[in-house]
């Protein structure tokens, strides 16, 4: 085949970049693990480097050329710096690379055997060879020069530790297991995910700055030590965020309250889960009307759920339900969801209690468990709307049904 003819293939696929791309990025999807677990934009990242890199080898190949020239090889190391501060190992950004470049030669021989000759293949399956080590020893020096950085600083790996966590980058037990290992923390697992800011005034109050934000965190740093694990604080959008231990947490969310602040705290959970997490209370913060903070200046699980099915955030209507309503979704305190629906639905202590042929001591007394069990007051605005959102999605009825038949009135449960 000749030079030109390479050159016209090449053409062709690069005309076709995008589908391109997306056959070789699937694959890599598929067979390694750490690139299932990577968000959209560093999607659009991977692919950006795949076409790259298709674009550079099919050049190449159209001009006789046999190894990566050192340009790319520079930008290849660059690359591997990056991923280091992903906190991607390098070693499945190598695998990354290699089922990427087997899934290129497949495509290659699918669009063009017929017009290839045995030399045209041989020159391809060289130039790629030669680049999967030019690749290889690039990413990883890139790789090392950054994670030797990383370790240098050790509270900027920190806060770099907990960014990807919040973001989705170490998406991975075994990936977060060993970048932990590497900064030499132990982190708490669960974790309790607490996003605070300075509060505000009647007017808004000032912006929120870096500083600022620094500062409460700090604070806030210190009322946590002395847990079993290590907390992990950084700063995102004028806001501090910290990961503390469950045990710690009572100090935190305390202080919020103390000092005017504003803070969301959910419930521990699993430092694979935090970038769901993250969204979910950073989200709160930002759509929560004034009056749902209450005296505390707290939001919890509870009202960041609510306030994301409400804004579109990603909850289901079930998960909403469970978290707001808890106990009272248990088979014994049916008549407890019952009684709160009743309120909810007749918007008065005495008609509730009438719809249910129930005394009213009765009916505040369920009312007062309610607020036990579940941590919000039926009588409240706030409080009351969350439960009341809780009630009206995703009925199970065969289990929870609304006022049924009547029940006799008497005192107590």
């Amino acid at each position: 085949m000749g030079h030109e003819q390479r050159a016209r293939v090449g053409a062709e696929l690069i005309r076709d970049r995008d589908a391109v791309v997306e056959r070789i990025v699937a694959e890599v999807h598929a067979e390694v693990p750490a690139y299932r677990a990577l968000h959209d934009s560093q999607l659009a990242e991977v692919r950006a480097i795949t076409g790259w890199l298709v674009g550079r080898s099919l050049e190449l190949w159209a001009a006789g050329a046999t190894r990566l020239p050192p340009e790319d090889v520079e930008r290849l190391r660059g690359i591997g710096r990056s991923r280091a501060a992903d906190g991607r190992s390098i070693g499945a950004v190598v695998r990354a690379h290699r089922v990427g470049s087997a899934a290129a030669v497949r495509l290659v021989a699918e669009r063009a055997a017929d017009r290839l000759e045995a030399t045209d293949v041989f020159a391809l399956s060289e130039l790629w060879l030669a680049s999967i080590d030019q690749i290889s020893e690039s990413l990883s020096a890139g790789h090392a020069e950054a994670a030797r950085r990383l370790d240098a600083d050790l509270e900027r790996a920190r806060r770099a530790f907990l960014d990807d966590l919040l973001i989705g980058r170490q998406a991975s037990r075994g990936a977060i297991r060993d970048r932990a290992r590497t900064l030499g923390v132990t982190p708490p697992d669960p974790a309790v995910l607490v996003v605070a800011e300075a509060g505000y005034g009647p007017s808004g109050g000032p912006p929120r700055a870096a500083a600022a934000a620094a500062a409460v965190g700090m604070e806030l740093l210190e009322l946590a030590g002395g847990a079993a694990a290590d907390p992990l604080l950084t700063t995102r959008s004028g806001r501090a965020v910290l990961l503390l231990d469950p045990g710690g947490a009572d100090r935190v969310t305390a202080a919020i309250g103390e000092r005017a602040w504003r803070g969301c705290v959910l419930a521990p959970r699993a430092l694979d889960d935090m970038s769901v997490a993250y969204r979910l209370a950073d989200d709160a913060l930002e759509t929560a009307p004034p009056h749902a903070y209450g005296d505390r200046g707290l939001l919890g699980e509870a009202d960041a759920c609510v306030l994301a099915l409400l804004n579109g955030g990603p909850v289901t209507p079930g998960q909403v339900r469970r978290t707001v309503l808890g106990p009272l979704l248990a088979e014994d305190n049916t008549h407890l969801l019952g009684t709160l629906r009743a309120y909810c639905h007749r918007g008065a202590a005495t008609a509730a209690a009438d719809a249910l042929h129930v005394h009213a001591q009765t009916l505040r007394y369920r009312l007062r468990r309610v607020r036990e069990l579940t941590g919000h007051d039926p009588h409240r605005p706030w409080p009351g709307f969350v439960l009341q959102t809780a009630c009206a999605i995703a009925p199970e009825r065969a289990h929870h049904p609304c006022p049924g038949p009547p029940l006799p009135k008497a005192h107590g449960t």
